[in-house]
């Protein structure tokens, strides 16, 4: 990717995170946007329709970075036990999945105020079913191998990752709404894999 787009994008996401740590979504126009970002509005829509593209490529920005994380992670934990990369698909890296979800409870409490905004806003429901249909993508993508070698059916193991990436936002709302208490993080990641690995690697 060019440069240039590669900071234009960076700076929209940096952003549209500031903004929408003060502001509601929908409260959020694009040319506050573009003026916290220091671009042009044209340069905006030479790359997004509108803000509800943008939001979908911020949720999928987020999505890249955590999956990253948690295979570096992963890594991280594999070669301090001096194994090497699992060549079996049938095996799931458990450490992995709670290196990610760990990582995106640490996003949740370092954003607090974002994740408020996100929720109080009156398009909640629209930007959960995204970040629901982003947490199902995550889901596929790190079962996919460990689904094709059981040769399950692909239209049961899609509609098993929706479930649970359904069964994520709704465990994760509840944990947010109840007060978000850091200490109990990891009770609510290692819940979260259990059921993941109870509904995909069954």
């Amino acid at each position: 990717m060019d440069l240039r787009i590669q900071k234009t994008y960076r700076s929209l996401l940096t952003a549209f995170t500031k903004l929408l740590e003060k502001h509601r979504y929908e409260d959020v126009s694009v040319a506050m946007l573009c003026e916290e970002a220091m671009i042009r509005r044209t340069t905006f829509y030479k790359h997004f329709a509108d803000k509800s593209e943008f939001f979908s490529f911020f949720v999928d920005s987020l999505r890249i970075e955590l999956v990253k994380y948690g295979e570096d992670r992963a890594e991280e934990l594999r070669l301090a036990k001096g194994e090497s990369a699992e060549d079996d698909p049938l095996v799931v890296n458990v450490e992995e999945g709670i290196a990610i979800l760990r990582a995106l409870v640490d996003f949740l409490l370092e954003h607090a105020q974002l994740v408020d905004n996100i929720l109080d806003s009156s398009m909640s429901g629209m930007m959960l079913l995204m970040i629901e249909d982003r947490v199902a993508e995550i889901l596929r993508e790190r079962y996919h191998a460990h689904s094709k070698a059981r040769g399950e059916d692909p239209l049961a193991f899609a509609s098993a990752s929706e479930f649970a990436a359904g069964g994520i936002v709704r465990l994760f709302g509840k944990w947010w709404m109840r007060g978000h208490d850091p200490q109990t993080e990891d009770d609510l990641v290692n819940t979260a894999e259990t059921m993941v690995l109870r509904v995909l690697s069954r």
